[in-house]
């Protein structure tokens, strides 16, 4: 049978090739709820904040301030985002999360360094075929008329935990974070800061998923997990992490979440 290759095929071929370039976001509209008008965008990235192509997911969650599970569904879906409205009832903080996202199986290499790579980055190194498996996940918090935060990992694939309220962070003001693996800590894990609208800022050399993304503004995690992280502007952001995992030689694991803040004016 001959085989035919269109447009169409090719498109999809560049989607798959250039999505390694991509980091997970959620992003509500508000983060204090003052009125029942809640919206939290559910997309990919390239620069930050900027949907690129929607992340949709059958395991979109609220944990409310009581620590309740609750399922949530898309209220709508274009072809960059998808969107939610969470009900917000009680006061506290609620934590919004697309859970633990499976995406594609990558064909990669591992450098005689101990380093992997994928997609385009395979054509500038050298390495051991391998394979590499995806995963996202994304959170954000809101809270409605007082905090009243309490800490609520999941233990679930990799999490950034904020250890004091997320909601009140200002400029200048330091708040810590643990990074989990499986509810346990993760040592010497990479923390990328990303302010939005940066790239307005600077021309940015290389993409946030980069194994090689050494930006001034990183901070790696201490023995038990944990960072502290200092905002020194105001306005939306997002600490994005990932975490590498060997199985064998012929098969990784690439586990990647963000956490998307405001930082307030003083």
């Amino acid at each position: 049978m001959k085989k035919t290759f269109n447009f169409f095929t090719l498109i999809l071929l560049l989607a798959a090739i250039s999505a390694h370039a991509h980091v997970p976001f959620l992003k509500p509209n508000l983060f204090r709820i003052d009125y029942d008008r809640l919206v939290i965008e559910s997309s990919f990235t390239e620069f930050p904040f900027q949907a690129d192509f929607a992340m949709d997911t059958n395991s979109f969650a609220m944990i409310n301030p009581e620590g309740q599970y609750v399922s949530l569904k898309p209220v709508a879906q274009t072809k960059a985002a998808v969107y939610l409205e969470p009900e917000i009832n009680s006061s506290g903080t609620y934590r919004i999360t697309t859970g633990v996202r499976k995406g594609p199986l990558y064909d990669a290499i591992e450098t005689p360094e101990g380093k992997l790579y994928f997609a385009d980055d395979m054509k500038k190194y050298k390495g051991a075929k391998t394979k590499l498996q995806y995963y996202n996940s994304a959170d954000t918090y809101v809270y409605k008329d007082v905090t009243n935060y309490t800490p609520k990992p999941l233990n679930v694939g990799v999490e950034i935990i904020p250890l004091s309220s997320p909601n009140e962070m200002s400029v200048g003001k330091s708040i810590s974070f643990q990074v989990l693996n499986e509810g346990k800590a993760v040592k010497n894990a990479r923390v990328v800061v990303v302010y939005d609208d940066e790239h307005y800022q600077f021309h940015r050399d290389g993409d946030l998923y980069d194994v090689e993304n050494i930006r001034e503004s990183n901070i790696y995690t201490d023995d038990e997990g944990n960072f502290t992280f200092t905002p020194d502007k105001a306005g939306l952001l997002m600490l994005f992490v990932t975490i590498h995992k060997k199985f064998s030689p012929e098969y990784w694991e690439s586990y990647n979440t963000s956490i998307t803040l405001e930082a307030q004016l003083k």
